[in-house]
């Protein structure tokens, strides 16, 4: 199956829209900070994205290392959409609490918006990418999307 799954590369059909998440395809070492209990919690995450699908999408997987010295996982599945130019984005985490988006690239980066499994709205970012590092930040509305307020957030650096 993995050998099924795994693409070599971007669909040449599609290059230029593909690039909106193949730029981020390798391993990244991550410094992790979220929102729990009204205060920030910190740890790491290795992040590798790869191509799937006939590189028409880009899986990856995030190991988690959190303080207490468990290491959850979980996989995000983005396929690009060339009738209406965009990404369909799910995340699967281990608690098996999926959300969904949509991913386009926009004057910052990469814009992400769903909804959470309790119905709240979030926002999810990629910003200030270079071919080196990247910034991802994770909001969420308690209002149907007026306000927004940080969750987690991410540091990412290319992994040697």
């Amino acid at each position: 199956m993995t050998d099924r799954l795994a693409a070599a590369g971007p669909h040449p059909k599609h290059r230029a829209a593909l690039a909106t998440y193949g730029q981020l395809v390798g391993v990244w070492d991550v410094d992790n900070r979220w929102r729990r209990d009204g205060g920030w919690e910190q740890g790491t995450v290795v992040w590798t994205f790869g191509w799937i699908i006939d590189g028409l999408g880009i899986q990856d997987v995030m190991r988690f290392r959190f303080p207490d010295g468990s290491t959850p996982t979980g996989t995000t599945v983005r396929l690009y959409d060339p009738a209406d130019d965009l990404w369909h984005v799910v995340w699967f985490p281990a608690s098996g609490k999926t959300c969904t988006l949509t991913g386009r690239p926009d004057a910052e980066g990469i814009m992400q918006e769903g909804t959470q499994p309790d119905g709240r709205r979030i926002r999810w970012t990629f910003r200030e990418m270079t071919g080196d590092s990247f910034h991802w930040s994770g909001y969420v509305s308690t209002d149907g999307g007026q306000t927004w307020e940080l969750e987690q957030e991410m540091f990412a650096r290319r992994s040697a």
